[in-house]
Parts: C-alpha cells; structure tokens; sequence
C-alpha cells in the first residue's frame, strides 16, 4: 500500500491530500481514510446501486485552487474490490498573479480484480491560471476500470473573454497494466502562443473529454456501439480506439453537458460489460 503522508513543512489549507485504502469488509467494498488533511474533507461513501459498490464523492472545501495551490489523492484497492469516484462539483483553478502553479495529483493501485470507476467533472482553467495535474492509475491485467477527464477551455459562460485565457496548463492521464504504460495523454501549452495554437486545435469546440476502459474480457465489436451512440450527439466530435481489451476515446464538444452527455453515452456502452451492470446518473448529496 502507498505510504504517502503529508509534509510537516506545508502551510495549512494550501496543500489537500487524502490517502485511502478500499478492502473487502461486512461482504461488500468499504472505504477507510487513512491520512487527511484539509481542505479535502472526508464525507464517507454511499452506495447508491444498492449493491456491494461504494461511491465516493471527492470534497475540497477551498472552493478551488489559489496561486500555489496543491492536492493529493493516493488510493490502494484491494483484490476483487470495486468502487467509484467523482467530485461534488467542477475543479476550478483561479488566477495565478505571482507566477506559482497550482497542482492536483492522482494515483490509484489497483490490485488483482479490482474495479474502479473514475468520473470526476470537469476542470476549469481561469483567466491566468497556471495549472499542473496529473491522474495515475496502475492496475493488473486481471482489473477493470472506466475512467473519464474532461478539462473545459476556461470560465466560458459566465465572463466574456476567459476562453483559452490560462497562462499554463499541463494536463496529464496516465494508465499501467501489469506495470507496462498502456495510455499516456499528455497536454501541454507554455505560453500564449501555444494556447492560441490549442484553441484551433480545438476547432471552436470549448470542452476536451477522454475516456480510458479496460477489462480482461472486453467483448468484440463494443467499440462500435461507442461510436454509434457518439454519432447520435449534438455539437460533438469524437474518435475511439480499440487496443486489445484497452478502450481509448476522444471528444471535443462545444458546451459542457454535450461533453458530459458525450462521456456518460461511453459509460452506457461499455460499463455492463466492466462492471456488470448499467450506466445511470451519479447522485451527489
């Protein structure tokens, strides 16, 4: 299990980090927090599919990131558990005015059998934000996981100008199967340019989603049933890939729940055949 702990040195309120272990209890998945310390605030789980799967809903009580800004979450699941995470609401990054950046890391372990479904919402960029995050997830051959990312262009629909208005963003998600990198998508701009440059990459679309799906036995042909449902969306583009049991896709939309819509079509398709059962909408209380 990860033995990361926080740093004495950190100034309080400014560094988030959560540790978690998930293990089989009671006869069902269950979910201790073994070191905390705020802003993240843990709230328990809930287990709305009423079965033996818990959802944890991810609390940071700043509101955001600040210049300098930092957050950690490691978690370490045991054999043959399954659980799932998502976020009370969107990660919003803030202006960075002295030039420090703000940080969110996540790193999941997975053990043999393990499921992990991983539907955060989106992140926002401010006007002048310096952002760098990354999601880590190790699982073994024999795991299974969803896990989505979707970073938004910016505060877009409630100040005019603030689109593609970041100073840096550095966005990371990476997956290792078996310890071999199975995905690595990176993105990075440094400087104006470089997000004048994304921002026509993006092809006037606002909203970047990307989704990562594995199982040992992913059936033949689901890919296109993604596809199909992506087709049918309003004011999205999109691409899937298939690689062995590894399903990678991508997605621009122009407003966000177009991208959520985008990423819950994904869910439907493929989780009944990763967690055995359908796609609904997440409650958060």
């Amino acid at each position: 299990m990860s033995t990361a702990v926080p740093d004495p040195s950190w100034v309080i309120g400014k560094h988030a980090f959560l540790r978690l272990k998930v293990l089989r209890r009671n006869h069902r998945t269950e979910i201790d927090p073994m070191c905390r310390r705020v802003p993240y605030q843990w709230q328990g789980v809930h287990y709305q599919d009423h079965d033996d799967q818990p959802f944890l809903l991810l609390h940071n009580s700043a509101g955001g990131f600040v210049e300098g800004d930092a957050a950690e979450l490691h978690v370490w699941a045991e054999p043959e558990t399954r659980f799932l995470i998502t976020t009370t609401a969107a990660t919003k990054f803030y202006r960075c005015e002295s030039g420090q950046t703000s940080v969110d890391a996540v790193d999941v372990t997975l053990g043999e059998g393990a499921l992990l479904e991983y539907l955060p919402d989106e992140v926002i960029p401010y006007a002048q934000s310096r952002v760098a995050r990354a999601t880590r997830i190790d699982l073994r051959s024999s795991s299974r996981l969803f896990a989505s990312d979707l970073i938004s262009a910016g505060r877009i629909n409630f100040r005019e100008g603030e689109a593609f208005a970041f100073a840096a963003l550095r966005s990371e998600v990476q997956v290792r199967i078996d310890g071999k990198l199975a995905v690595l998508d990176r993105l990075q701009v440094k400087q104006a340019e470089e997000v004048a440059a994304l921002k026509r990459l993006w092809n006037g679309r606002r909203h970047l989603g990307t989704v990562c799906a594995y199982a040992p036995d992913l059936p033949m042909a689901v890919e296109d049933k993604v596809h199909e449902l992506l087709g049918e969306l309003e004011g999205t583009e999109a691409g899937v890939t298939r690689l062995g049991n590894l399903v990678v896709v991508r997605l621009l939309a122009t407003d966000v729940w177009q991208a959520h819509g985008g990423i819950y079509a994904v869910w439907q398709a493929l989780r009944p055949a990763i967690a055995g059962k359908p796609a609904r909408p997440i409650v958060k209380c």
